[in-house]
């Protein structure tokens, strides 16, 4: 069996578009995309953005499994900037969902008991949703949404740097 042409085709193009074979590459608006962006920076603005787009996908209907995914990434990202920024944690040390959590405990200004709760909402709950049959509800998604908004604009208001970087209404 061979794969559709079509399929390799737009696999190529894909890679192509990694490698900003098209030229000059259009970044997402409100990303710092310059090689000196500030440690902590892009991760606190993917954050910024992903509740801009949550809100969007709220507005829009009712993706109630993507606001829940996007809500916890939220959380990883502002996670991942405070340490990174802020504690000085190396950013390879952060490439999987489970490290952020377990840095974060004593390094961010939250209460490691607050820190494993989040935790245990992310293991179980998204896991649930993201690998399992489990279908998100409307209340679940706000919820979750509203932790995010909550995890989000506190974080970033105990450092100034992290302030500057955050481009959120959340945080305004």
């Amino acid at each position: 069996m061979s794969d559709p042409t079509e399929l390799l085709d737009e696999i190529a193009a894909a890679e192509d578009a990694f490698g900003h074979a098209d030229g000059r590459p259009t970044f997402e608006p409100g990303l710092n995309a310059s090689p000196d962006a500030s440690e902590g920076e892009v991760q606190i603005q993917k954050a910024c953005r992903l509740l801009e787009v949550s809100t969007v996908l709220d507005n829009a209907g009712d993706y109630y499994g993507a606001i829940l995914e996007q809500s916890f990434i939220v959380i990883e990202h502002t996670f991942q900037g405070y340490l990174i920024a802020v504690a000085g944690t190396d950013p390879h040390e952060l490439r999987n969902h489970q490290s952020p959590y377990e840095f974060a405990k004593g390094q961010v200004p939250l209460e490691d008991a607050t820190i494993e709760s989040l935790h245990g909402l992310y293991d179980t709950r998204r896991t649930r949703h993201y690998y399992g049959t489990t279908v998100t509800t409307k209340t679940q998604a706000k919820r979750m949404h509203s932790v995010a908004s909550q995890i989000h604009s506190h974080i970033v208001s105990f450092d100034h740097d992290l302030q500057a970087f955050c481009h959120c209404s959340e945080c305004g």
